[in-house]
């Protein structure tokens, strides 16, 4: 006769004890829970009774074991180590574990389970650090954390066949935040954002900071998602709430991007980049918005990876080319400047303009390469017709903002002139008016190194990024573009007339050159020069035109020149 007690002989004796206990069998279900491991952990005795040490606890190791391992170890003899317990998502307690195998008549191979909250204070610093589970900032959950957590909730909701929604927040214009008022105004906006994020969040949901400005929310359990929009709009509402912090009134947004499990993936993995690529797709829409992950979306998204993998192929084959659009001097019937726009040959798809590839190429790196390829067929153009032409025209190349700081863009600019035997009259610098809102004070100090160093400046889109008085006087640029938007309306809207004449009248008074662009025809075009706007650029004089094409018009053009 076997001398081993039952299980739930056992149980009786450890119900009542004041240190968590559990059972667990040796694939680490538990079998058996006293109250003091349920008050603990904060959860249900049944729901634990249908969960696991992997799903519950976890493991805080020093090196690569796993729970698998550690029950295996536990089976054979007494293990001692440390694990975490989620407490209701907001806090992390690092508590010790001992794991002694047990002989019980209907559970073989048994594991008794002791917790030990106060081993917490008796960590060395060093394994206190090696956690880093919290957000330094505010508090919050940090990335790390985070997932471990996401992998947490996707055992839960799988084994109780629930459904939860990922939120992933990135916040509008916060850098312009801290360019313009200091890091410090910027780490008190954050964590007014943490904390409000918080407060308007069920405690079982998760809240974490990613990093930077970024955040992420698992709302646990939900219906549906007219639930999920309901939240998602409150929580944008109170993030556009303004925030005091010492004389300044801040104002931001945010774009938020949702995934839902299981409907748009499986995995933490796949979640968070669904959610992040919603998170963009509402931030184009122009931020303070939110967006669903979709099978719309994904499919956009397979066309961007599919993107990826061929810029490589069109590097090495050398299919990024420039083409190139006149800009015309209506009054003097001269070529004034000829912009540089870049376009893929794709060996199946054809000519490919640059909104396409060139956001993917500065994602993946590629930016710079393709700006070397593209330019070098251009100078080279320059010099070609600089033979054909009375005059300098000047090329027009567009840089993007995280180009200015790259020590590379400048050092190749300096090298292809040269090689081609071309001075700083040659090249004009473009900047859109929206970088300009991005990057602030430091684009302009670079902006007058430009200048210094002999070259013009174009300010690009203008009427697009709300430009103060105070920005534009203190620019160095010699011209500025009228965004086409307002001039292709100019037939049927009267609004933008009135938008057009004041960028006009304001170039005047700060004695810069208007251009406009995305002209379209003649009623356009008379509307510019009554108002004294006589440089033009768009498809009423040419579209943009490969090398070849751009000769024949430049030599037609100055025949027409001689003639006159």
């Amino acid at each position: 006769m076997s001398d081993k007690l039952s299980l739930s002989a056992h149980t009786g004796a450890y119900q009542l004890l004041p240190d968590p206990i559990a059972i667990v069998d040796s694939q680490g279900h538990f079998k058996f829970c006293n109250e003091s491991f349920v008050a603990l952990v904060e959860q249900s005795d049944p729901m634990l009774q249908q969960s696991s040490l992997n799903e519950t606890l976890m493991l805080h190791r020093d090196d690569d074991l796993t729970w698998s391992d550690v029950l295996k170890l536990a089976v054979l003899a007494r293990w001692n180590g440390a694990v975490g317990v989620n407490v209701k998502h907001h806090y992390t307690q690092l508590c010790g574990i001992t794991m002694i195998p047990m002989q019980i008549a209907d559970l073989p191979d048994a594991i008794l389970i002791r917790l030990d909250p106060s081993h917490e204070q008796s960590l060395k610093t060093e394994s206190l650090t090696k956690l880093a589970y919290r957000d330094s900032l505010t508090g919050l959950a940090n990335r790390s954390l985070f997932l471990q957590l996401f992998d947490h909730e996707i055992s839960q909701s799988q084994r109780l066949e629930l459904r939860f929604a990922t939120l992933f927040i990135d916040l509008d214009k916060f850098k312009q935040v801290n360019d313009s008022l200091g890091h410090d105004v910027g780490d008190a906006l954050i964590c007014t954002v943490a904390d409000r994020l918080q407060k308007n969040l069920r405690k079982s949901d998760l809240v974490a900071r990613l990093g930077g400005d970024e955040f992420a929310v698992i709302m646990n359990n939900v219906k549906d998602s007219e639930t999920v929009a309901k939240v998602t709009e409150k929580l944008i509402r109170e993030i556009c709430k303004p925030v005091k912090s010492g004389a300044n009134v801040i104002g931001v947004g945010c774009s938020v991007g949702i995934s839902v499990y299981p409907d748009n993936g499986k995995t933490a993995e796949q979640l968070l980049q669904q959610a992040d690529a919603a998170m963009y797709r509402a931030k184009h829409q122009g931020g303070n918005n939110y967006c669903y992950f979709s099978d719309a979306l994904n499919q956009e998204l397979q066309d961007i990876r599919l993107i990826e993998q061929q810029l490589s192929v069109g590097l090495a084959q050398s299919q990024f080319v420039p083409y190139f659009q006149p800009v015309i001097d209506k009054r003097l019937n001269k070529i004034v400047g000829i912009e540089c726009l870049a376009r893929w040959h794709h060996h199946e798809r054809g000519v490919i303009g640059p909104l396409e590839f060139l956001p993917i190429a500065m994602r993946t790196g590629l930016l710079h390469q393709i700006f070397e390829q593209v330019l070098s067929k251009a100078f080279s153009a320059v010099k070609r017709w600089g033979q054909s032409s009375q005059h300098i025209i000047p090329l027009s190349i567009n840089i993007a903002s995280k180009q200015f700081y790259q020590q590379n863009t400048f050092d190749l600019i300096d090298e292809l002139m040269k090689i081609h035997d071309l001075s700083a009259e040659h090249i004009r610098i473009e900047v859109t008016e929206s970088t300009l809102q991005e990057s602030g004070a430091e684009l302009i100090e670079g902006l007058k190194r430009i200048r210094l160093a002999g070259f013009s400046i174009t300010l690009d889109d203008f009427g697009t990024g709300y430009s103060s008085l105070r920005y534009l006087q203190q620019l160095p640029v010699d011209t500025l573009k009228i965004d086409g938007s307002f001039v292709r309306n100019l037939d049927n809207n009267p609004h933008d007339k009135v938008i057009v004449k004041a960028i006009i009248q304001l170039a005047e008074t700060l004695d810069i050159v208007a251009v406009a662009e995305g002209v379209e025809n003649q009623a356009q075009s008379k509307f510019l020069s009554n108002n004294n706007c006589h440089i033009m650029q768009g498809f009423l004089f040419s579209p943009a035109l490969p090398e070849d094409n751009i000769m024949a018009f430049i030599q037609d053009f100055s025949m027409d020149e001689r003639e006159s």
